[in-house]
């Protein structure tokens, strides 16, 4: 094998290892859909809304891209004893030669701290792994002295992983804080001296519900989302929602990606959600991301939890 071919080999490696970084930016993509399951938004909002529901959701991500993201999120939250909220959230994420596991418990407490002014603090602990897969591309034993590259993935050690959030709630108005991939420790691998640490995030957000009359109502939500390495990004989103049972949403983020959502409760406590959204400034042909969502309301379907005031 000639110089050239090694060094394009190199950087094959080194590309493949900034995949997430440049094309994801978060190893857990922000999901879609929080406006019928905002605990997927902020842990802190733990059976606040739509509480003893059951959330799967799937999302593509620059789809008719070869190895672009795809993630799977099962979620469940609910109320105890008025002032507690419990939650569980499993995310599977797979990038290309990339996986990621997350499976975090939630636990909410509520405090009212004037007539009608409440906060909630919020806290998930978990555990991550991270599975990556370099024989997929480097395994010709000829050239590559890696048992890793030869032999396929190779998994990290199980690390401990939060996130810590708290939110405000006066009436129909709502804002939060959020602080995410909060893992301790580096993932390492075996027969590698590859490591890996996801980057920490944050997310503030802030939303109210405007009815317009006994049939409609409009519901602003601006997030702001950063960390570490990753550039600020602001969301704007208004939802339009008819007889609190049929909505329709669209959205626009700074980095040049605009979006559509619809939904509604097709069935007493069946839930129905789909978003796409089509990013402006890459170059690269897609058919945008999707993400569809499906929700199910546990133990008294006919029953619509509202948020208390």
């Amino acid at each position: 094998m000639n110089y050239i071919d090694k060094e394009v080999k190199k950087t094959g490696i080194i590309l493949i290892l900034l995949i997430p970084a440049l094309v994801y930016g978060q190893q857990f993509p922000f999901m879609e859909g929080y406006s019928i399951n905002p605990y997927i938004l902020s842990s802190a909002y733990a059976g606040i809304h739509n509480g003893k529901s059951l959330f799967l959701d799937y999302r593509s991500d620059l789809s008719g891209i070869d190895g672009s993201p795809r993630t799977y999120e099962l979620s469940y939250s609910t109320r105890f004893r008025e002032k507690v909220g419990l939650g569980g959230k499993f995310i599977y994420d797979k990038t290309d030669i990339f996986k990621h596991t997350l499976i975090l418990g939630t636990y909410t407490y509520e405090i009212k701290i004037a007539e009608g002014h409440k906060l909630n603090f919020g806290l998930s602990a978990g555990l991550y792994r991270n599975t990556i897969d370099l024989g997929k591309y480097f395994n010709d034993p000829n050239y590559v002295q890696d048992l890793v590259l030869i032999n396929g993935q190779a998994k990290s050690n199980m690390l401990f992983a939060t996130d810590i959030s708290a939110l405000y709630r006066y009436k129909q108005i709502e804002g939060g804080i959020l602080f995410s991939n909060v893992i301790f420790g580096t993932a390492r691998y075996k027969n590698t001296e590859l490591t890996y640490k996801p980057f920490r995030n944050y997310l503030l957000h802030v939303s109210d519900n405007l009815n317009i009359d006994d049939s409609w109502s409009v519901n602003p939500t601006i997030i702001l989302r950063g960390g570490e390495n990753i550039p600020s990004q602001i969301e704007i989103s208004p939802t339009v929602t008819w007889k609190n049972r049929f909505w329709g949403n669209t959205f626009y983020r700074t980095s040049g990606t605009f979006g559509i959502g619809v939904g509604g409760e097709i069935y007493n406590g069946v839930i129905l959600n789909y978003s796409y959204n089509y990013i402006t400034n890459i170059s690269l042909y897609s058919f945008g991301s999707h993400q569809l969502s499906m929700g199910i309301r546990l133990f008294n379907p006919q029953k619509k939890e509202k948020t208390e005031n």
